[in-house]
């Protein structure tokens, strides 16, 4: 003890007066250690407290609730009375039977492939132009007036069919009817029960102009090479 008084006596004497004193690294190394203890203490304690650990959850539902939809009750269909029911579809569109005035073409020899246009003749130089051709009559005739949509009994609009021909046997009706569509006209058939048997007829249109039906009527006789027939539309 007498050693270690001496020494600070003899440290304290040797110290200047008026400076500060300082900390060893034991000190240093306690009042760390302090700390940190203190810092585990506030973060660890209050769970080391808390026994029930009780924690609330929100179990309120986030879906809406299911609405209240009542059903609704249709009344059945009922028939009306007055109404006379719809016609068979082989009777629908279906023109009065007339019967053709030239046989029927055959669909495997006609040809409706339009006519290629004939080459622009080519002018010598100084030579005169020639004048332009006179329409001819066929084509005059091609070149009908207009005519006003006409109304039948009922109010609606009269319209008009091209009878082409009346086949026997349907398969040659088919192929008239698929030719005709692809050369650009519109074109359907009909069964038909007549005196002499049952017909499939091909028609064209319909149109609502008498008129027009004549132009078309033009077009395919010339051709078909036949002759063909205008008749009344029926819905």
């Amino acid at each position: 003890m007498a050693g270690g008084d001496s020494d600070s006596e003899s440290n304290s004497q040797q110290r200047p007066k008026g400076s500060p004193r300082r900390l060893n690294d034991g000190v240093k190394q306690r009042i760390v250690g302090a700390l940190v203890l203190a810092a585990l203490a506030v973060i660890f304690l209050p769970s080391l407290f808390d026994r029930e650990g009780v924690r609330y959850i929100d179990v309120t539902s986030q879906i809406p609730a299911a609405p209240d939809i009542k059903p609704i009750s249709i009344a059945e269909p009922q028939p009306i009375e007055n109404i006379a029911p719809a016609p068979p579809v082989n009777e629908v569109f279906q023109p009065d039977y007339v019967e053709p005035s030239s046989p029927a073409p055959d669909p495997e020899a006609v040809s409706l492939a339009p006519e290629s246009p004939a080459e622009p003749e080519v002018v010598a130089q100084g030579e005169a132009e020639p004048e332009p051709s006179k329409p001819t009559e066929a084509a005059a005739q091609l070149q009908l007036p207009a005519e006003e949509t006409q109304l039948d009994d009922q109010g609606l609009p009269e319209g008009w069919v091209v009878q082409v021909a009346a086949y026997k046997e349907a398969a040659s009706a088919d192929r008239m009817r698929n030719k005709l569509m692809d050369a650009g006209f519109r074109a359907y058939t009909r069964a038909v029960d007549t005196p002499k048997g049952r017909f499939v007829r091909v028609f064209v249109g319909p149109k609502l102009s008498r008129v027009d039906a004549q132009s078309e009527k033009q077009k395919l006789d010339k051709l078909l090479k036949t002759e063909t027939l205008i008749l009344r539309y029926r819905a």
